[in-house]
């Protein structure tokens, strides 16, 4: 596979790659359409494009680019046994394979679809498509990698049940670690996450696939509203101190692979569950 060149901008919106692995999942096990599933997609942008993908054809237009819909309805046809989403950062590739070039672009643009076939696994980075003042779309660039299996033996609603409650643990263990530090500017920027991602959520709405589980959904949402959080109060250390500086890194670093983990589980368990049911 072409290793294509590494996104221009991490992803702003890293429920995308969520939302793209439950719909993709849908239309594997034909539950919808390849047409309304794109459409549910890329609701909120100007559309979506994938490249570099090997057993795709190479595309009508001079960047070799695929629409969304085509390449779901290959998806369909080569029936994938996992559809996956990982949400890996500088130093925890969470999900990834420490090798291959997949793993350096999903980690630059914090986001990234696995897809595992019968006998190939690739990646889609996505990655800011800005064609004019007026088109804001995604562009899925695809690289060679490997995915780390999602939980197996236990039902799918009693993982997410797990990861729900591993969530609560872990926020509250980094609001008393940041109490320590600096709780004013924790709180301002908490409220400040909160206010970002409501405000993405009301102008962005993410319609989910038939009979997707609710309890997912709601843990989907949380963990990534706090993932912007994180995001936030990451970007300016805060504390005086050069202890201050590191407990609250710390306390993120802890925070922030905990949100992405429930985020992935909120996401990639019920899709699993699709694709399993679909091959019954």
């Amino acid at each position: 596979m072409p290793a294509g060149s590494a996104p221009s901008a991490p992803l702003a919106d890293p429920e995308q790659a969520g939302h793209f692995v439950a719909w993709a999942a849908a239309v594997v096990a034909g539950h919808v359409s390849a047409t309304a599933a794109a459409g549910a997609i890329e609701a909120g942008s100007s559309g979506h494009v994938v490249t570099g993908t090997p057993g795709l054809p190479a595309g009508s237009d001079d960047r070799g680019e695929l629409p969304l819909c085509d390449v779901l309805g290959w998806l369909h046809e080569v029936a994938p046994r996992a559809l996956t989403m990982v949400l890996p950062t500088s130093g925890d590739p969470l999900g990834l394979a420490a090798a291959g070039p997949l793993t350096p672009a999903a980690v630059l643009a914090e986001a990234a679809v696995v897809v595992s076939c019968h006998a190939d696994t690739f990646g889609w980075v996505p990655e800011p498509d800005m064609r004019g003042s007026s088109y804001a779309g995604v562009r899925w660039r695809g690289y060679a990698g490997s995915v780390v299996a999602p939980p197996a033996g236990v039902a799918p609603d009693r993982i997410v049940e797990q990861a729900d409650r591993a969530l609560r643990r872990a926020l509250r263990a980094a609001t008393e670690a940041l109490a320590d530090v600096d709780l004013a500017r924790w709180r301002a920027e908490a409220a400040a996450g909160r206010q970002a991602a409501e405000s993405a959520l009301r102008t962005r709405p993410r319609a989910m696939p038939p009979s997707w589980p609710a309890p997912a959904r709601v843990l989907g949402e949380r963990a990534l509203a706090l993932w912007q959080v994180v995001r936030i109060a990451a970007s300016d250390s805060g504390a005086s101190s050069a202890s201050g500086v590191a407990a609250r890194a710390g306390a993120l670093r802890d925070l922030s692979h905990a949100v992405r983990e429930a985020a992935m589980i909120a996401y990639n368990v019920p899709a699993a569950a699709i694709l399993g049911g679909s091959r019954r």
